[in-house]
């Protein structure tokens, strides 16, 4: 039942998750984005009417056409890095035939141009192209193809047919926005002579949107260190790349060697080119195919005369090799990220927690041995459950939703506020959040969890991070694209506080006194604060991080279970029957629908257990039989249905009365314990079997404190 819920929510999850990104991209498949609406709607109306058919149709559906596909298209990826296109072809096609109305088949009709690259050579992929080309009327579909002609022909080192095919469909600078065709073209026109084209191109490169964005900068230094090295420049090549291989600008060690004997034979020292060239094939990695031939064609050409320049192209040249020589200093110097101190650490307790409880086998009424709050432990003067209630987790879904919304928020707010505000900001808010719903939750036993708290803490005060005001450096691309992933996420957390039976509670109380303490503490003060207030910040954290250790060892020396069955102060009377309960159990009348194992018969059922997807129920059968179990008397259907069987060593607190399991289809589903007062009998009834061993002692003193009432 529990992986049956966890694998509909995580289907939901994902399937907004990828329509989000499918609707925010520019021209998305439509068809396919309707598809996935469609399969929202399905998994939304499985979890409201809890229909495990439509359900289980709703997770099948996310498997095929979501989770599938994206494993197909990374297969298909390694299978081109590793040189075997044929089978990236057929991953792709699978991929394809699995999302309806993706637009793939164009880019499937690309792939098996490859593919005969791969198996025929390269005039059959030439050969593939053209028939496309003759086929197609679209524009955008026409100009796609013509770029993999180019590529072909640039991949056979055809120079001269490539520029010509180029110059003959594009305009000059149409290759500046795309990174691949950018470095081959520049390569051709050096191997050409073309210099001045060359230029013109780099120029259009260095002036255009790669030249100014943060991610391009690899690839911008590629493209200046080829135009160098086809220039001649033999020095700042011999700068950029004898010391590591290349491998600050990304290239591979046999790839650096050939730009290193270019350079050389075009700087006019033939010798040294040619023994940089013959190592090339030595250094050349399995996937590159085509660098032995490269240096075979380069070596052809070493006693070409070395390029001659005009003067505001040699000014050029200059000035690209000083671009490029600071571009290579910045980034030798810039300092790598500092790692999320903070952030990873809520991951990691939250994780190792989870794990920790579910070795021990802390579900349900155990969760509360865990650390989990109910109002009523509050007031008994459980604090500590305060500062580990954030880190108790019933599920994993919620858990997988808790830990990527810290980790996606956590990357901009503890690069901007630092690890210590980050830890702040978590704590204190959560535990604030756990404070609310213990003082205002009207249902004194009510197990609450605060992960969700926790997460809610840290995204709110990434939005108001996120605001102009705050962050006027950042561009507003990147910034409408990460809020609105927060806020989807935001948007999560808020569902997740729709009433349930099972799972930890999450209250709108909760985020709210979250979001509320977590907003003060990032608005109190700017964003970047002076050097000196770093030590008092850190200070606080670790503080709060100590607080949050005593609330642990706290928990650990309390028994949860031995308190709830000392404060049994419900006393109600069951069919002639007193019971003592604890404030976790409620009556209920006649349900099916409660658990999937056993139904619910009228009695008094345990809410606690029940978030843990365990059913346990207290039932006062009157005029019971005097043979056979009271339950076939209660309801003489299951004897059609199930099987029951003494059990032959129950458990220590059990052994003074009379103890059975059921079984369904010869499996044991269920356990009865019973107890005869007279004619009446009082049953225990817990499924799945294993549903009593959270709490075997509470269940044990109110079955043995059970008695006839006046």
């Amino acid at each position: 039942m529990a992986l049956y819920q966890n694998l509909l929510v995580l289907a939901g999850l994902v399937l907004a998750m990828v329509l989000l990104r499918t609707i925010r991209r520019p021209g998305g498949p439509r068809v396919y984005a309707a598809v996935l609406a469609l399969q929202l709607v399905l998994t939304f109306t499985a979890i409201v009417y809890e229909d495990r058919y439509l359900g289980t149709v709703a997770i099948c559906l996310c498997a095929l056409t979501v989770i599938a596909p994206a494993a197909l298209e990374r297969g298909a990826r390694q299978m081109f890095a590793l040189g075997r296109p044929r089978l990236a072809v057929r991953l792709s096609g699978l991929r394809a035939m699995l999302m309806p109305g993706a637009g793939l088949g164009r880019q499937q009709q690309i792939l098996r141009g490859f593919a005969l690259l791969d198996r025929d050579g390269a005039d059959a992929a030439l050969a593939y192209f053209r028939g496309l080309v003759a086929a197609a009327e679209d524009p955008a579909e026409l100009a796609v193809i013509h770029e993999q002609i180019v590529a072909m022909l640039l991949f056979d080192h055809r120079w001269s047919e490539a520029v010509t095919h180029y110059e003959s469909h594009f305009h000059p600078s149409y290759a500046a926005v795309r990174p691949t065709l950018a470095l081959g073209i520049l390569r051709a026109f050096g191997e050409l002579g073309r210099h001045d084209a060359a230029a013109a191109l780099l120029r259009s490169i260095e002036d255009g949107p790669l030249g100014s964005e943060a991610g391009a900068a690899e690839l911008l230094a590629q493209a200046r260190l080829t135009f160098l090295a086809h220039a001649g420049a033999l020095g700042v090549v011999e700068d950029a790349l004898a010391r590591d291989r290349g491998r600050r600008l990304g290239l591979s060690p046999g790839t650096a060697t050939l730009f290193l004997g270019i350079a050389a034979a075009r700087a006019g020292d033939p010798v040294r080119a040619d023994a940089l060239l013959q190592q090339v094939p030595g250094l050349a990695r399995r996937s590159e195919t085509r660098l032995a031939a490269a240096a075979r064609t380069a070596r052809a050409h070493l006693d070409d005369p070395a390029p001659v320049f005009e003067p505001e192209l040699h000014d050029f040249v200059q000035a690209v090799g000083e671009r490029f020589r600071a571009a290579i200093r910045e980034r030798s110097g810039t300092r790598r990220l500092q790692p999320l101190f903070m952030t990873t650490a809520l991951i990691a307790v939250s994780a190792g927690w989870y794990a920790i409880t579910l070795a021990a086998g802390w579900a349900g009424v155990g969760l509360l041995r865990a650390g989990a709050l109910t109002g009523e432990l509050w007031r008994a003067g459980s604090w500590g459950r305060l500062f580990t209630a954030p880190f108790v987790h019933a599920d994993l879904v919620g858990l997988l939703l808790d830990c990527y919304s810290i980790w996606l928020a956590g990357h901009v707010l503890e690069r901007i506020h630092g690890w210590a505000r980050t830890g702040l900001i978590a704590i204190l808010g959560s535990a604030a959040g756990m404070w609310a719903a213990a003082v205002a939750d009207p249902d004194p036993a009510q197990v609450i969890g605060g992960g969700n708290a926790l997460a809610v803490s840290v995204l709110v005060a990434t939005l108001w991070t996120l605001l102009p005001a705050r962050t006027p450096g950042l561009l507003s691309t990147v910034r409408r694209s990460v809020v609105l992933t927060l806020l989807f996420l935001l948007g999560a957390h808020v569902f997740a506080c729709i009433p349930g039976v099972y799972g930890l509670r999450s209250t709108p109380l909760s985020l709210g006194t979250a979001a509320f303490v977590a907003s003060v503490l990032t608005l109190l003060l700017p964003p970047t604060l002076p050097g000196w207030t770093r030590r008092p910040l850190a200070a606080l954290c670790l503080a709060a991080i100590a607080v949050v250790g005593l609330g642990a060892v706290q928990v650990a020396r309390e028994d949860p279970i031995a308190f709830a069955a000392a404060h049994r102060d419900r006393r109600v009377s069951e069919n002639g029957v007193a019971l003592a309960l604890p404030a976790s159990f409620e009556r209920v009348e006649a349900d099916d629908r409660r658990h999937p194992l056993l139904k619910v018969f009228p009695g008094w059922l345990d809410t606690q257990a029940l978030r843990g997807g365990y059913l346990v129920q207290f039932v006062v059968v009157p005029d019971a039989a005097a043979e056979g179990s009271a339950l076939f008397a209660l309801a003489p259907a299951l004897a059609r249905e199930l099987v029951i069987r003494p059990e032959d060593a129950p458990a220590p607190a059990f052994a003074g009365f009379v103890n059975y399991t059921l079984q369904r289809n010869g499996e044991t589903i269920a356990r009865v314990v019973e107890r005869r007062l007279g004619d009446h009998a009082v049953l225990l009834l817990a499924a799945p079997a294993s549903a009593l061993d959270p709490a075997p002692a509470l269940y044990s003193a109110i079955l043995g404190d059970a008695a006839l009432a006046d």
